[in-house]
């Protein structure tokens, strides 16, 4: 949920910034029926509604929002040492601009977002994986993860190995108007996977095989999931601004 959420948030709050949707139209998109409020927004001790955030953003001189989706190890998309960073990493999914990041936390049904200043300045690596390469090396670590499995040759894993090569299509997904139209692909596809990911990590080690096997099994679709992350958001992230 935290995922999708970040995304959405980046995706939509950059055409707000940018001036391409409403702004009835992000808040109907990243929230939903759902409650969502910000903590830790300059000069409002109490949480306020997740709107104020895009106030706040352009405040702030933001002219564009991303999604970060980082690992222990993978820092990727993330500025640099301090409190944001941290928490990124240990929620494995925040909105940052230049100068604000924000990091989800679902508590019952609410999704509590807390509001970082962002201490050092975006370096290059930083910037979102273009599409196109995310695209490629999203397709190259399905064939590496399919394989590997196909060589650890447990029968139970066989399901496992169709959903990886044909993932089936999920529901249309609402993007912000002119939303690249390869990205909308991509984030389709990566998204099918990361549920396929989850339900992999989750099982483990699973029915009817050792620890062994399962650990196996893991460190055979770990890059995967790497893929995975990057491929999602570089789809959310590829918006014009």
């Amino acid at each position: 949920m935290e995922r999708h959420s970040c995304g959405l948030l980046a995706a939509w709050g950059t055409a707000w910034l940018a001036g391409r949707v409403p702004y009835d139209a992000v808040i109907d998109a990243v929230v939903g029926s759902a409650s969502h409020r910000v903590r830790g927004l300059p000069g409002h001790p109490q949480p306020v509604p997740l709107g104020w955030l895009l106030t706040a953003a352009r405040e702030h001189g933001e002219r564009r929002l991303l999604a970060v989706l980082p690992a222990p190890g993978d820092p990727r998309g993330l500025p640099g040492p301090g409190a944001f960073t941290a928490a990124a990493l240990h929620t494995g999914a925040a909105v940052r601009g230049a100068t604000l990041g924000v990091v989800p936390e679902t508590i019952d049904a609410e999704v509590l977002w807390t509001a970082f200043e962002v201490e050092a300045p975006p370096s290059a690596a930083a910037e979102p994986v273009p599409v196109s390469e995310a695209d490629e090396q999203l397709q190259l670590a399905v064939r590496m993860a399919a394989d590997a499995l196909t060589r650890l040759d447990v029968a139970s894993w066989r399901p496992d190995l169709a959903s990886l090569r044909a993932p089936e299509r999920g529901p249309q997904l609402r993007m912000p108007p002119g939303h690249d139209q390869r990205a909308l692909g991509l984030l389709d596809r990566a998204r099918r996977l990361a549920e396929i990911l989850d339900l992999a990590f989750a099982d483990a080690p699973g029915g009817a095989v050792t620890s062994g096997e399962a650990g196996a099994r893991d460190a055979a679709l770990r890059p995967l999931a790497a893929a995975v992350r990057h491929a999602l958001a570089a789809a959310y992230n590829e918006s014009r601004h």
